[in-house]
């Protein structure tokens, strides 16, 4: 069973979310700070990682975190997951982000099911 880590500070996100991918057959971790997400990857080695781009300590501290996870662990597949284009205008492009896949929520569970599959 592949395991999935989902870093998000939205407990209702994690929730979900987690729940929707635990019924197609995924092993769902979760962490509400970019902190225990970080600890978390060391212990329990997911096969993938979703990733939120805004947390309440800094608006971009998922960016910064997908390059600390990506220069630990460079073939392990990171998703990006933000509403930031309806809510921020940053200034970035999608190449420069360290990241396999950078998705809008809300994500359609049946395309992010089949995005996670393509990578793992």
């Amino acid at each position: 069973m592949s395991k999935i880590l989902i870093i998000d500070d939205d407990l209702d996100i994690l929730e979900t979310m987690g729940s929707l991918l635990e019924a197609e057959g995924f092993q769902i971790h979760s962490a509400e700070t970019v902190e225990k997400g970080l600890e978390m990857i060391e212990t329990i080695a997911p096969d993938l990682v979703l990733l939120d781009v805004m947390f309440p300590e800094k608006k971009t501290r998922g960016f910064e975190a997908a390059a600390q996870i990506k220069a630990g662990h460079p073939k392990l597949p990171l998703f990006l997951l933000t509403a930031i284009n309806r809510e921020y205008a940053f200034d970035f492009n999608k190449e420069d982000v360290p990241a396999e896949e950078f998705l809008n929520k809300p994500v359609k569970i049946d395309r992010l099911v089949k995005l996670i599959r393509n990578y793992i």
